[in-house]
């Protein structure tokens, strides 16, 4: 529990190997040839490339500057830090959807990638058949929920050692696969290949790629923010979870890009073993099962400190075994309960986040950067009294909530999550940049006129930022 509390520089053990181990890890792990396939349903290799490195890196730009970079300064847990924009009763409402919305469903879809590759692995060498009452992947998948649960008990030491072990083996795989695709279709015939049936015009298909792609970046949000404190340095901190959620994701996606369009499957459980050989395909399969079980550790273990700071008694009480068993007890009956569901609505709820995502983006940013010019009561932000300065109205700022309404719809007017139907004027901005600049400035806008005048939100200190002495560990 003590890991709920700002990390001071003494504190933080991982270094930059560690820091790119993990978010390295976690990049391939978790949404690589998943997110490299749906590009290669929209788009060809050149464009999908092109889509994929743009869209990662301004995602995850919008983030770093947003939300990861002032939680690494301050050691604070991201939701915490997010209490300055929203107040402390507000974040912890944006909780619920982004964490305990969030963490069990990608939870729940982590263990059933693992469960359909062990099952596969199994079946293939001839040591169980899939005739069972339980399909054997539901059961997989649900030792794998059980088995993270125990790993992510050890902390964040646990999770460090876990991928420093495997992101190598990531890695191998990532670029087998992808090699093995080029031998088996030609390279040729991967660059021109095209998506089966692209629904839209040529750059109504790229922006939506490079949208997906966006949305993919921004989804590591709290995650990516609360395992960045780890890192013992800001350089090592911020290099090692850019180079692995930017430059290293890319390894899986352009596997998964490959496979889709030459193959017409982007899942490696599908054609891994026909097409590297029994002994190959089989140890690539465990390395595959191995990386979901790494990403279940991680969400579960980077999003702990949220829990325990947000949710008040409740999650005190239960505690940390509490509340992993809990979150692993979601997950498993979405496992049990809607499998199919899973993967039928896996890119609306993805849009769906990503529309709360840019315009929280957009709110945070303008808190940060434009109001507060990077200054921070950190003391404060772990008292929410009433009268402190980040108390606003009863533990919220209506003016944030309002802002970030402002720009979710702005998202759902240019991209329709359901759907997916992109708006008119989509194809001239995306989604993610309209919404995100539309709560930019509503907040922007919304606390000049309303908020700093009550003399609520401690803006006022903020106004004479270069007299004001910043909290240093």
């Amino acid at each position: 529990m003590a890991e709920t509390l700002p990390l001071l520089p003494e504190e933080r053990s991982w270094s930059f190997i560690d820091m790119l181990s993990v978010k390295g890890g976690l990049a391939i792990a978790t949404w690589g040839f998943l997110f490299g396939g749906a590009t290669g349903q929209l788009v060809g290799f050149i464009d999908g490339l092109i889509a994929l490195t743009f869209g990662t890196a301004l995602g995850i730009g919008l983030l770093f500057f947003a939300l990861v970079i002032p939680v690494h300064r301050y050691g604070c847990e991201s939701f915490v830090f997010m209490r300055s924009a929203f107040g402390p009763r507000g974040s912890s409402l944006l909780a619920v959807p982004f964490v305990l919305g969030v963490v069990p469903f990608w939870m729940a879809i982590l263990a059933s990638m693992a469960g359909g590759s062990a099952e596969q692995l199994l079946v293939s060498i001839s040591l169980v058949t899939a005739a069972n009452e339980m399909p054997l992947s539901t059961a997989i998948a649900l030792g794998v929920l059980v088995l993270g649960c125990v790993v992510a008990a050890f902390g964040s030491e646990g999770l460090r050692l876990l991928n420093l072990a495997v992101l190598p083996l990531l890695v191998m795989l990532s670029l087998s696969l992808f090699v093995a695709v080029i031998f088996s279709s030609g390279w040729s015939a991967i660059l021109e290949a095209g998506p089966i049936a692209p629904p839209y015009d040529r750059g109504t298909s790229f922006l939506l790629a490079v949208e997906l792609n966006i949305v993919a970046g921004l989804s590591w949000f709290g995650l990516a923010a609360n395992l960045g404190r780890y890192g013992k340095s800001p350089r090592g901190a911020i290099w090692g979870s850019w180079l692995g959620l930017v430059v290293i994701s890319l390894l899986p996606c352009l596997a998964g890009l490959a496979s889709s369009l030459a193959l017409g499957s982007a899942d490696p459980v599908e054609w891994m073993t026909p097409l590297l050989g029994p002994a190959l395909g089989l140890s690539m399969l465990a390395v595959l099962i191995l990386a979901n079980l790494s990403s279940v550790v991680g969400m579960l273990q980077g999003n702990m400190a949220t829990i325990v700071q947000n949710f008040g008694p409740l999650a005190r009480r239960l505690g940390y075994g509490g509340i992993l068993v809990a979150l692993t007890l979601a997950a498993s009956g979405i496992v049990l309960l809607a499998t199919d569901a899973l993967y039928t609505g896996f890119y609306s709820i993805v849009a769906f986040f990503g529309a709360m995502f840019s315009a929280a983006i957009g709110v945070l940013s303008a808190d940060r950067l434009a109001l507060r010019r990077g200054t921070l009561l950190v003391g404060a932000l772990h008292d929410p009294r009433e009268g402190l300065s980040y108390a606003f109205w009863h533990g919220i700022n209506p003016a944030a909530f309002a802002a970030m309404a402002t720009g979710s719809a702005v998202y759902i007017a240019f991209l329709e999550p359901v759907s997916q139907v992109p708006g008119p004027m989509f194809a001239a901005t995306t989604a993610t940049l309209p919404a995100a600049l539309a709560a930019f400035a509503a907040h922007f806008l919304l606390t000049r006129w309303l908020v700093i005048p009550t003399g609520r939100g401690g803006y006022r200190k903020n106004l004479s930022w270069a007299r004001f002495s910043c909290f240093s560990h």
